[in-house]
């Protein structure tokens, strides 16, 4: 049995239901999973070589790369969409009021962050119009948030709804900007993967199986009842988490420019950052799945 460690923010859907039906044993693998909390801790963890790889945002990749010259590559992608809100603490009922506020954040310059500049940015308030705590993940900028510490911050489910049942003030939902978003995908270091590529594409067949078994019709309430069960979640959330899981981990190059194009934009990347497809590899997932590799994206455009 080969050992993968692996770091994520939440077990995701497919992972749940490749354990519970052992098509990663099927594979030979047994998974130990580190959860993540603080979005630089992930990344000097994933830079140090203290996982194997990561379940996480196609953005953090894109970040981690071109800002601190890590040389990363995605092979798969689980989700795709958000479900992330902008909330505003009780008396906080508009965008405009932000200004001069401090707000919660992590890292700062990839991933929820971003989309908060994008939002507030559509809105004319610019980063200098406000601060920014680097508190850490949902469950962490939830605790600043209840405490009264910040006035604002994006959050995910459950913690948005406990912000909003707690007053909060829905201000702005991040799919209304950055539709068909990467939210979950498979990445590790460039070195790593070329030394374990029959491991990876061992990992992807498992995981691609378990999209296939999740998405049909008979077992659709039994992956929904399983997510609800592991990851403490009610049905109508399990239920939006398991809609967003990517047929057989298929990698979207357009999702994946469009995410360059943001970063462009908000002005965290260089304009002539090349075509998406530098920052993937689709051999493992066309090897575990024997299917043609994904159309390419091409080079980002400025918007």
């Amino acid at each position: 049995m080969d050992v993968l460690h692996i770091i994520g923010y939440h077990k995701r859907p497919p992972q749940l239901v490749a354990e519970e039906n052992g098509f990663f044993a099927r594979e030979g693998l047994e998974i130990r999973f580190d959860e993540a909390t603080y979005a630089p801790e992930h990344n000097r963890g994933m830079a140090e070589g203290r996982w194997d790889f990561t379940l996480s945002s196609a953005d953090t990749m894109i970040a981690r790369n071109t800002t601190d010259g890590t040389d990363y590559v995605l092979f798969m992608q689980a989700e795709e969409g958000l479900t992330a809100t902008l909330v505003g603490r009780p008396g906080v009922n508009s965008l405009e009021q932000l200004r001069g506020q401090l707000l919660a954040g992590d890292p700062g310059d990839s991933n929820l962050d971003l989309v908060r500049m994008k939002i507030l940015r559509m809105h004319g308030i610019r980063e200098s119009d406000y601060k920014i705590d680097i508190i850490g993940s949902s469950p962490k900028r939830l605790e600043a948030f209840l405490a009264g510490r910040v006035a604002a911050a994006m959050l995910t489910p459950p913690s948005t709804e406990k912000a909003l049942a707690a007053g909060g003030v829905l201000l702005a939902r991040a799919a209304d900007y950055v539709p068909g978003w990467p939210l979950t995908c498979g990445w590790t270091r460039r070195a790593w993967l070329e030394g374990h590529r029959e491991i990876i594409i061992r990992f992807i067949g498992a995981w691609a199986a378990a999209t296939d078994w999740m998405m049909e019709e008979r077992n659709r309430d039994a992956a929904v009842r399983l997510t609800m069960e592991k990851e403490h979640m009610d049905r109508e959330r399990a239920e939006e988490t398991c809609a967003r899981v990517v047929a057989k981990a298929r990698i979207n190059p357009s999702a994946i420019r469009s995410v360059m194009e943001l970063r462009i934009d908000m002005g965290v990347m260089k304009a002539n950052a090349g075509a998406a497809e530098k920052f993937y590899d689709a051999s493992c997932w066309c090897a575990a799945t024997g299917l043609a590799a994904p159309e390419p994206a091409g080079t980002a455009k400025i918007l």
